[in-house]
């Protein structure tokens, strides 16, 4: 071959490579996006529409949709976050419920592209945005303009309540569009959220930086050096979610603790973080102190004890005692954990059913630590190494195992004949014994 025909090959190669490198910057790229998509589930709506579910759907299509059939009231029930995994689950069977139940039909689409344009798009078409905050504000008459009512349900977070809390509010949307119905037939119901629970938070460089104490720390961490014996590193603001029962009504208020607090401690024996003033929409948290004891025993630390002190909008001002999570760790050692962890919730059987629990959000703690070091001692950490992926697979494969060897002893006890017929002697003969 000559020198051109090996530069042409060359370069060929170069414009596949290029060719192979756009292509995977493009997937990639719709890869990203797609996790920004939310669900949308719309009843009491007559709609020929058929949703693809390989297609993701804009929000300025949808309004086409919903305004194909003429409605002049439509209530969007709004949530915080959701997935197509939630529909999958009983948690929204009250929604299904009563979209069943009226004579209109139902459109579902499980990826809707730029939520935040829905409304946008609504008010362009000639609909009043009418933000209802409470019952109170809803409409008691026949609406006769084009109106949308935005109705925002309340935070489910993630962790422990969320399945609850997406249950609480599936009923809550039940109600309020039982009652807008028996006012208004025609009115359209949506659920929908402004963010998909799935979606990956951009990653970002945080640099560590002092925080003054009437400062946030959302976007970076926070360390707590207390009398010198404690350390406590928080990396994302801790969660204190309250719920009571008042008069027959569920009442839930969640604060994301993201002011630093003042803080005291006696020797290694107890920390208390102070926070005041932090406000999560109306409500307010107008004092919490959050008091954790730990103790010392046959070589390992834990926490012993736990309270809170509170006063907000809704809740007088009370203590608490709660229910620590059992962490038992060497003395010397620091406790780790990245993941959600509740360190402390209320005790059964409280007054009006009222539940606190204090969840943290990556955190590492030591006490009693040795005089002189300026470091947290070796980690801890809440995740062992067995997790529950590794327990399962052992399991299924002690299962496969036993089957495995159950099959090969049948196969080996299997006996083939030891006499064969002989054409010249006598014919054998085998008793009902043999």
């Amino acid at each position: 071959m000559t020198l051109a025909d090996h530069l042409l090959l060359a370069k060929m190669f170069a414009n596949k490579r290029t060719l192979f490198a756009l292509t995977l910057f493009v997937f990639f790229a719709s890869v990203v996006n797609a996790q920004n998509d939310v669900p949308v589930y719309m009843w009491n709506i007559d709609t020929d529409a058929i949703a693809n579910p390989l297609k993701v759907l804009d929000s300025r299509e949808l309004v086409e949709t919903i305004l194909a059939p003429s409605h002049q009231l439509i209530a969007i029930f709004m949530q915080d976050e959701l997935s197509a995994q939630d529909f999958k689950s009983e948690d929204l069977s009250a929604i299904e419920s009563v979209a069943k139940s009226v004579d209109g039909g139902t459109f579902y689409h499980p990826s809707i592209s730029n939520p935040e344009n829905l409304l946008k798009s609504l008010a362009e078409n000639g609909y009043q945005i009418v933000n209802i905050k409470s019952d109170q504000d809803l409409p008691r008459a026949l609406v006769d303009e084009p109106t949308v009512l935005v109705i925002e349900l309340p935070l489910t977070q993630t962790g422990d309540f969320r399945s609850e809390n997406l249950q609480l509010n599936g009923n809550h949307v039940a109600s309020v569009f039982g009652s807008l119905k028996s006012r208004q037939s025609n009115v359209l119901g949506v659920f929908t959220s402004a963010k998909n629970s799935n979606a990956v938070a951009p990653l970002k460089r945080v640099s560590r930086s002092a925080l003054s104490a009437s400062s946030k720390y959302i976007n970076t961490d926070l360390f707590i050096n207390a009398t010198g014996e404690l350390f406590l590193y928080i990396e994302k603001p801790p969660v204190l979610k309250l719920r009571k029962n008042d008069k027959g009504a569920d009442v839930m208020e969640v604060y994301t603790l993201d002011a630093v607090p003042d803080f005291t401690g006696s020797g290694s024996g107890s920390l208390v973080l102070k926070y005041n003033n932090i406000k999560a929409g109306e409500m307010t948290l107008k004092s919490a102190d959050l008091t954790l004891m730990f103790a010392k025993q046959g070589g390992y630390w834990f926490i012993s004890s736990s309270s809170i002190t509170l006063e907000t909008t809704n809740w007088p001002l009370k203590s608490y005692e709660l229910k620590s999570t059992d962490i038992f760790t060497p003395v010397g050692f620091s406790y780790h954990c990245t993941p959600k962890l509740t360190i402390a919730k209320s005790k059964k059987n409280t007054e009006n059913n009222e539940t606190i629990v204090v969840e943290m959000n990556g955190f590492q703690l030591q006490p009693f630590r040795k005089p002189g070091k300026n470091s947290f001692g070796d980690w801890y950490d809440c995740q062992g190494f067995f997790t529950e992926a590794i327990w399962a697979a052992i399991f299924l494969g002690l299962v496969i195992a036993a089957v495995l060897a159950w099959a090969i002893s049948m196969l080996a006890d299997v006996k083939g004949p030891d006499r064969f017929d002989d054409p010249k002697g006598k014919t054998i003969t085998v008793s009902a014994t043999d």
